[in-house]
């Protein structure tokens, strides 16, 4: 017979490996409704600027989504003591306004920092969506000893259906206006949704929770 302490060391070693896939599970799991952070970097190695007034520059053409986005970022922000501006209340269109012009608008004004959005690329992708199903214990399950080395049920699905969600992939990079370097930067991924005014609400409410998380911005 095995000593016991090993037997131990094996369930440590497999409630590690359990902890782990959660983590991984957990890290996935979108953070606003149908968004998720993909990648994203935050600047270290020197403190970070005390943003005050972020000038929100959604890059898209539907002009709906961009108003709804901006005018949400602004009230998410102001939560933080932080005012949001929206661009398309400040700046005409891109081929209406020359880049040394733009430059010398944002130098002269009170801003500290530009959050630039812009979409990279669309994409679909097919979910399958249980609508009903049993649960019943693996064979395994039924004595003792072959459960022990078992981990997990099985989800058997009597109904579903499937459905295409087009998948649009985001950037966003923040700038500090004083320098002009980028201090935080990333990628989401978006579920596309023709109710704008939910879409620009949630995606939102990512990007400011996930500034709150990298200390990006603080409570007043």
């Amino acid at each position: 017979m095995q000593p016991l302490h090993n037997g131990a060391s094996r369930m440590s070693l497999r409630s590690r490996i359990g902890a782990l896939f959660l983590i991984s599970i957990l890290a996935t799991m979108p953070l606003g409704a149908d968004t998720r952070i993909v990648h994203r970097w935050v600047l270290t190695g020197v403190p970070m600027p005390k943003f005050k007034k972020i000038l929100v520059a959604s890059v898209m053409e539907n002009y709906l989504i961009r108003q709804e986005f901006e005018d949400e970022m602004k009230k998410q922000l102001v939560k933080y003591g932080v005012e949001g501006v929206q661009s398309y209340m400040v700046m005409p269109p891109k081929n209406e306004m020359m880049e040394g012009e733009l430059k010398q608008r944002i130098k002269e004004s009170s801003l500290d920092s530009v959050l630039v959005i812009r979409p990279k690329n669309v994409r679909k992708e097919t979910e399958e969506v249980i609508t009903g199903g049993i649960w019943v214990p693996p064979p395994g399950y039924y004595n003792f000893w072959p459960y022990w080395n078992t981990a997990y049920g099985d989800f058997f699905p009597t109904s579903s259906y499937t459905k295409e969600n087009v998948v649009v992939r985001v950037e966003f990079n923040l700038y500090n206006t004083k320098d002009e370097k980028l201090v935080w930067s990333g990628e989401t991924d978006t579920v596309y949704s023709t109710d704008f005014e939910k879409l620009g609400k949630s995606y939102a409410k990512t990007l400011v929770g996930q500034l709150k998380r990298d200390k990006v911005i603080s409570k007043k």
